[in-house]
């Protein structure tokens, strides 16, 4: 991971838009857009260049259907690509032409797992720097959807690990957006966190990347709650980072079964009965897919047995 230093440059005011009138050709474009990160990615790896969330450009991608009944809905991705991009389909599957969707792709944010494990806490100069950065990407997003609605607009910061500076965002925008009431932030932690408390699961494998974990993201609000959960040891979170970042975010599906088939089968090792896992990263979702079609049949087994909490999923539900 790259050493950063605070003075970020801001987010670029203009980045190419791609407008869709239905929400079938946007899924078709996002399809699209998957597919040359693949390719993309793929061209990399052969040439033995790392492939990062950065790597991609800052692009917006917005369906505006001619008679939307519901609020309209901006989501920041980009951290990674590909977790935007299935995001924002996710929400053309779910609200069709029901509603104006923008994703803004904001893929220059520097990796948040980086910033919070290099940083003696969130009240650091870089840790203010990248909460700036991300309040001006939930702008530019909201901007992005047009005139002021009726009803306000609401957003999704689709990254877990983003959610470690929430509260500098929050303070951020309310101390700059001259009419907040235009727009409602959906946590994916707050989100997750209903989702745990109405299922009422027995025990709870927590799964984050190892800044979220570290920055108690999602297992401080779960021990305020009462959630009974289990976190991986500092072993297994190194086969899961790997999955993540050597698999998922460098997108090579190859790579990344193979290391999540390691993280799960040590799961299962360990005799847990677990009936729930929360799935706090973005990048997860996408893995567990995997696995459930290309795992081991043991992890195969557990991964179809057991309920599967997607942040993303659930911040949509309540979008």
């Amino acid at each position: 991971m790259a050493v950063l230093q605070p003075g970020l440059p801001p987010l670029a005011p203009e980045v190419p838009v791609r407008r869709f009138p239905h929400y079938e050709d946007a899924v078709r474009a996002m399809v699209d857009y998957e597919a040359a990160l693949y390719r993309n990615a793929s061209w990399k790896r052969a040439n033995c260049i790392p492939v990062t969330d950065q790597d991609q450009p800052e692009e917006v991608f917005g369906l505006f259907p001619a008679r939307p009944d519901l609020p309209p809905l901006a989501i920041v991705g980009g951290m990674g690509p590909l977790a935007g991009a299935q995001a924002f389909r996710k929400a053309c599957g779910r609200f069709q032409d029901s509603r104006a969707l923008v994703l803004y792709q904001a893929c220059s944010l520097p990796d948040r797992s980086t910033v919070i494990l290099g940083e003696d806490g969130p009240d650091t100069p870089l840790c203010y720097e990248i909460a700036l950065r991300l309040a001006d990407a939930v702008r530019l997003a909201v901007d992005h959807l047009g005139p002021p609605p009726s009803q306000p607009a609401r957003c999704i910061i689709a990254c877990n690990s983003a959610h470690y500076f929430w509260p500098l965002v929050a303070r951020e925008l309310r101390q700059t957006t001259a009419r907040p009431r235009e727009m409602q932030m959906i946590s994916l932690v707050d989100s997750s966190l209903q989702a745990l408390r109405s299922r009422s699961s027995r025990r709870t494998l927590l799964l984050a990347t190892e800044g979220a974990r570290a920055g108690k993201v999602f297992s401080a609000p779960c021990l305020d709650a009462g959630i009974v959960f289990d976190e991986p040891s500092p072993a297994q979170s190194r086969l899961l980072t790997g999955a993540i970042f050597e698999g998922v975010k460098s997108l090579d599906p190859r790579r990344a079964v193979q290391l999540g088939n390691e993280f799960f089968e040590t799961i299962l090792r360990s005799g847990r009965d677990y009936d729930c896992v929360l799935a706090g990263c973005t990048e997860l979702a996408p893995l567990i897919d995997l696995l459930r079609r290309n795992g081991s049949p043991g992890v195969t087994a557990f991964l179809s047995r057991v309920t599967i909490v997607d942040p993303v999923e659930e911040a949509l539900r309540h979008a």
